[in-house]
């Protein structure tokens, strides 16, 4: 089952990967990059420039199109940080933990599915398609993908647990054993003393 684990556990970072890249190009993209160790990063990205242009064309103003690009990083971030924490729940947890991990999994699809609705409707509202739009889909489409294959997966019981369980039975078990045999000894041994 570990190969299963680790399945689910490549897949997931990868998407949490991509989703952690789609918050920061929509994040940093609109302002001209960020200086990074003397390095521009997402700096004159054509992906967010149908987006820019469709905003345009609805007539949001600058504060406007910062708040949508703002927008789409926090349902890109929030998504990306529910799968990680799905993963690591589902890879590394007991059985209580992997059955928690579907929830947020399901949490960080949600997520997805707001930050494409809002590029959809700036998009299509502006009379544009670009590649922001093609990007959010994909995101939308893997992630579902995700969720419907981890509903599939076996959860593996806590064996450890039922050991120590049954441990704890058996102990439980021979202490009460041990009682009873006790206990009938002094019922003999006053019933053998009063017919004497």
């Amino acid at each position: 089952m570990i190969s299963s684990r680790l399945y689910y556990a490549s897949m997931m970072l990868f998407w949490v990967c991509y989703l952690s890249l789609l918050a920061l190009v929509v994040t940093y993209a609109p302002q001209g990059g960020i200086e990074l160790a003397g390095l521009t990063l997402f700096a004159d990205s054509g992906l967010v420039d149908s987006a820019i242009a469709a905003m345009q064309a609805i007539g949001l103003s600058p504060v406007g199109q910062s708040v949508v690009f703002g927008l789409l990083g926090g349902f890109s971030a929030a998504s990306a940080g529910l799968l990680l924490f799905a993963m690591i729940f589902y890879v590394f947890g007991q059985e209580r933990e992997q059955r928690e991990a579907r929830p947020l999994a399901q949490g960080a699809v949600a997520c997805t599915v707001l930050a494409a609705m809002l590029s959809t409707l700036v998009f299509f509202a502006g009379g544009q398609a670009g590649a922001l739009l093609a990007l959010e889909f994909g995101a939308l489409g893997g992630l579902f993908l995700t969720v419907m294959s981890l509903a599939q997966a076996r959860i593996e019981p806590d064996d450890v647990v039922e050991e120590g369980l049954g441990e704890l039975d058996q102990v439980i078990a021979d202490h009460a054993a041990n009682h009873a045999a006790f206990s009938a000894q002094l019922a003999s041994f006053s019933r053998h003393g009063t017919q004497s």
